[in-house]
């Protein structure tokens, strides 16, 4: 019995020497698989419908090697080129899906290598269909969108890339990209297909939240880059969808809009962006991306930049006037043309010296007072390059001048040598502090006109906003030629608007007409008669309310909504169903 106790015992001890070195064994392992970790492996998972999966046929220029440090994670298998689900590749494109082109994920990856010290790589994992709804990527949704349209092209890429299921596509890749680099931030492209839905932002921001949880993020260490849709002036149809987008940071406040404003359209479908238009997309979200790393658009001084890249990302000159006028709180806009002959929109990229104008840190014209004087403009390229341009430069609040006075609603138009707005029925007019002007020294805005209106006109003035169908105060013109506005009385969306930080001030006509300006200005004194002072009140529910379509094209106003087909249609921020 002692010997049958014994062996027991004895065999009892080798149980756990061997379970006690198997657990040993299996931490060392884990350790060495956790140890492959790499901490400068930045990983950004991208996920969308056809803009993030790439619409424009790759050129020469974006074919050439990225080498080692810019990869994509295969989230399904290619045929051409060769690459197999799971693996990590050159990232060239296309990157995304077989299905997909040149997108934005090309040049923000090959951007952020460029931007970021040598021994950084960059990786990004992508999942995105064209045409797809952003359902598709809430995971208690995407079954039913998915039966319900099983014949939709994004129905078909969905089974056919990503097993059916999109999101947990991208979760499985985005776990596999976690054993070799730490994910860094989300990018997303989509809206086309939820154009104007105002429930949009609370149905990014739950599958964002899935995202975290089901990957153990924090939001503070993985923000979310979210691109406007195409703009109108460059053919988009969905552009109404970005006034959508720019809700994102209230509702989720790690997210950042990434605006679309400039880049091309590719001329031959109102959704997508040409090469050009992707390229920019592109280096735009690396730009948000590196400034929240603290990093400038400024290529690593150790980066050997090809001559492809140096083409797109250096510019050949810049184009802004020698003499010109601003207004308080605008951007001076100047336009930068590149070595490849592309132009862009580089205002927000532009420093400043002056004796005589004191800009703000982000390159604004002071918000308050009125300034003439000297500027050196200066402009600092991906290459380090500086190019400078001296500018003659006057402040003024209220200028007839094209860079300053712009259409708020509708059509309407200036003459700036008889100082007159020609106003259609339902349009608007005015100057827009793009930073916000600061008018709280003043205490009345006076406006004196040449002869009387009769275009129905009402003056406006609006509070931080990028939508001019609100948040406004306003007040009817009438038979009126001498108009003083108390701007301590004023209030708009139901609270008082504050002259410290006026967004525009404009006209706005109910018929088509004239209005003739003799004058404009700010002022302390009394210089008016006191029957003309208006105290403008908010007028925010108005029948000269734009109407669009689910399109985000423009089909009337509140009044003529009952007279449109029946249907779906967006105003006021709002979804409206004729029926």
């Amino acid at each position: 019995m002692d010997e049958e106790i014994n062996e027991y015992t004895i065999n009892k001890l080798a149980v756990k020497k061997t379970i006690l070195l198997l657990g040993m064994l299996l931490s060392i392992c884990t350790s060495a698989v956790r140890a492959e970790v790499n901490p400068n492996f930045y990983i950004y998972l991208c996920f969308g419908q056809s803009n993030m999966e790439g619409n424009a046929a790759a050129e020469s220029q974006d074919q050439t090697s990225v080498g080692s440090r810019f990869q994509m994670l295969a989230t399904t298998n290619f045929d051409s080129p060769k690459r197999t689900m799971g693996q990590w590749y050159a990232a060239v494109p296309p990157i995304v899906s077989p299905a997909g082109k040149l997108g934005p994920t090309d040049y923000f990856g090959r951007t952020m290598m460029a931007a970021l010290p040598k021994d950084v790589k960059v990786g990004v994992v992508a999942v995105a269909m064209g045409g797809s709804p952003i359902e598709m990527f809430d995971k208690d949704k995407y079954q039913k969108k998915l039966s319900d349209n099983p014949n939709e092209w994004w129905a078909i890429l969905a089974k056919q890339y990503y097993g059916g299921n999109p999101y947990q596509r991208l979760i499985d890749m985005a776990k596999k990209a976690q054993e070799a680099g730490v994910i860094k931030g989300i990018l997303l492209h989509q809206g086309c297909s939820n154009n104007g839905d105002p429930n949009w932002p609370t149905m990014v921001k739950k599958i964002y939240n899935d995202m975290l949880s089901d990957l153990g993020l924090n939001a503070a260490d993985v923000p979310l880059f979210v691109g406007e849709t195409l703009h109108e002036d460059q053919g988009g149809a969905c552009w109404y969808h970005n006034t959508v987008i720019a809700k994102m940071p209230s509702v989720v406040p790690t997210s950042h809009i990434i605006s679309s404003e400039g880049c091309p359209g590719n001329g031959t479908d109102p959704w997508h962006f040409n090469a050009s238009g992707y390229r920019i997309l592109g280096r735009r979200y690396a730009a948000e991306a590196l400034r929240l790393m603290g990093r400038e658009l400024i290529a690593d001084s150790a980066f050997v930049m090809p001559s492809s890249m140096k083409k797109f990302c250096c510019v050949r000159k810049l184009n802004i006037p020698t003499q010109l006028t601003a207004v308080p709180g605008q951007r001076i806009p100047v336009i930068a043309t590149y070595q490849d002959g592309h132009e862009e929109d580089v205002s927000g990229q532009m420093a400043y010296e002056s004796d005589d104008i004191p800009f703000d840190a982000n390159g604004f014209v002071p918000a308050s007072g009125e300034y003439d004087g000297r500027v050196v403009a200066i402009h600092t390229d991906f290459s380090r390059k500086q190019t400078k341009v001296n500018v003659q430069m006057s402040v003024r609040y209220f200028p007839f001048d094209e860079n300053c006075l712009r259409p708020l609603l509708g059509t309407a138009t200036f003459n700036k040598d008889e100082r007159t707005l020609q106003m259609k029925a339902n349009s608007g007019i005015g100057w827009v502090y793009d930073g916000g002007a600061d008018m709280s020294a003043f205490k009345y805005l006076v406006v004196k006109l040449a002869d009387k209106q009769t275009c129905g006109a009402q003056v406006r003035l609006y509070g931080q906003t990028d939508d001019f169908t609100k948040n406004y105060a306003t007040g009817p013109i009438g038979s009126k030629t001498l108009i003083g506005i108390n701007l301590e009385s004023l209030r708009a969306g139901g609270k008082k608007l504050q002259p410290s930080d006026i967004r525009a001030i404009g006209f706005f006509a109910t018929k088509e007409g004239l209005v003739q300006i003799d004058d404009i200005y700010l002022t302390n004194n009394d210089d008016f008669t006191s029957d003309a002072v208006l105290s403008l009140m908010p007028d925010e529910v108005s029948p000269n309310s734009p109407v669009y379509d689910l399109r985000g094209i423009r089909v009337g106003t509140e009044a003529d909504l009952n007279r449109l087909p029946r249907g779906v249609y967006v105003t006021g921020g709002k979804k409206v169903v004729r029926k």
